[in-house]
């Protein structure tokens, strides 16, 4: 069997197990459900194929590595969440409210890809900065794209803006901390 067939086969059973796991989480496995979760697998998992097709040779050896720090990110980012969250309550409960909103911009060291998409919305989505736009050296607003024709028309994107409610929260550093933990995850 050529690889490439292999590549695809093994990259079906694992999604379908991902997303099997998925619905037998979210419906508690209930068998009431078990017609619309196969239907609902199988359409998942021809659809995410479809839309991301198997790129590159599977490597087991890596799996408990990406696993290990997958978690760790996850980890990470729910104990970030919950101290941004405090932290913005406690700054909205306070009189006078101490915010002094300002951008801080930050150098992206994620290469294009997948792990940078994922930097980009867990920084966005963790309380007190988000991301407000992606630049080029020169300060020139850049896109993020994954289209290879769009990119090759845009200016390849260096650094983000980071909006942030106080400086103090140094947003620059936590984003340093988030693309050195998502890298460790994709590596």
């Amino acid at each position: 069997m050529s690889s490439v067939v292999m590549r695809w086969i093994v990259g079906a059973v694992l999604r379908a197990v991902i997303l099997g796991v998925l619905w037998a989480g979210f419906t508690s496995a209930s068998m009431d459900y078990a017609v619309y979760g196969l239907v609902s697998v199988l359409a998942c998992t021809a659809l995410s194929l479809l839309l991301m097709p198997p790129e590159s040779p599977v490597r087991l050896a890596r799996w408990p590595r990406r696993i290990w720090f997958a978690g760790a990110l996850c980890l990470w980012f729910l104990w970030q969440s919950v101290l941004g969250g405090v932290d913005v309550a406690v700054r909205s409960l306070r009189r006078p409210v101490r915010i002094d909103p300002t951008v801080v911009r930050a150098p992206i060291d994620l290469p294009e890809g997948h792990a940078r998409q994922l930097a980009m919305v867990l920084m966005n989505l963790m309380p007190g900065s988000m991301i407000q736009r992606t630049t080029d050296s020169e300060g020139a607003t850049a896109l993020v794209t994954t289209d290879p024709d769009a990119a090759a028309a845009c200016a390849e994107p260096q650094q983000v803006e980071l909006h942030t409610l106080a400086p103090e929260l140094d947003p620059a550093r936590q984003w340093r901390h988030l693309q050195h933990r998502v890298s460790r995850a994709f590596d």
